[in-house]
């Protein structure tokens, strides 16, 4: 089977964070290996010393109006529980053309939601902002937006798989209202994301921060064969995209 590079997909800009006179930088390529072991290094440290305002959706847990907000274990809230005891983890395997290299997304679900989980080839309905580990926010949208988990850099797409969305009603002057949506945060190391690139808004070989809210979702046939992208995406999940003919064309994008 012809394979694809992993870096093909993780160069596919989540958001257009870039603006015209705002280039990308590409830096000399670090070992991917030992720039994921430095990335984990970096994400358990932030995760052993940072904790969400659970408090907030205990409280209220049907609220559709709460927002998730990170803050420091500091003196004035040094009982806090830190996010290490609350995450979950999928390790991520990636083959290069020298190895395969094992990277560690963590995700913290903090509203369930109540539909179907997507799976890593459909549209998602979010709302979403994107941080640094210091805090540095580089892109967010706080009205929803469908996104097509193809085009996003493979860390965003697992963990979008993690929430569910939720349910919805429309109002008599059109507008929609959403109610037991999921919401949670990714933490995703630089392999997961965009790696040596980088621009004036993230630095190279980043692990970044997603806080999501999903509220919809939709299956897509991104070539109309009547099979399911899901199905013809990335099979073995190793970052490679299927090519079982071997004609340079994706599957999930190839009719023939």
């Amino acid at each position: 089977m012809k394979t694809y590079s992993f870096f093909l997909i993780s160069t596919f800009l989540i958001f257009n964070f870039c603006s015209s006179e705002d280039a990308i930088i590409v830096e000399p390529t670090r070992d991917l290996m030992e720039q994921s072991i430095e990335d984990n290094k970096s994400l358990l440290t932030y995760l052993e010393t940072h904790f969400y305002n659970y408090s907030v959706f205990e409280s209220n847990p049907n609220s559709g109006r709460n927002v998730i907000k990170i803050d420091t274990i500091s003196l004035i809230n040094i009982d806090r529980i830190p996010l290490i005891d609350q995450v979950l983890s999928q390790n991520i395997t990636l083959k290069t053309n020298d190895a395969s290299v094992n990277h560690v997304l963590y995700y913290l679900s903090v509203k369930d939601g109540v539909g179907e989980n997507p799976s890593i080839a459909d549209s998602t309905f979010v709302t979403y902002q994107g941080s640094l580990l210091d805090g540095t926010v580089f892109d967010e949208n706080t009205n929803p937006i469908w996104f097509d988990l193809t085009q996003v850099v493979i860390g965003f797409r697992e963990g979008a798989t993690k929430l569910k969305p939720g349910n919805y009603f429309v109002n008599d002057d059109n507008t929609v209202l959403f109610s037991d949506f999921g919401q949670g945060v990714l933490f995703i190391p630089s392999g997961l994301a965009y790696f040596s690139q980088s621009s004036t808004v993230i630095p190279a070989y980043s692990p970044l921060i997603f806080k999501i809210s999903l509220y919809a979702t939709k299956k897509t046939d991104h070539d109309g064969d009547g099979i399911l992208s899901s199905d013809e995406f990335d099979n073995d999940k190793d970052g490679v995209l299927d090519d079982l003919d071997e004609d340079g064309v994706p599957d999930y994008l190839d009719n023939n």
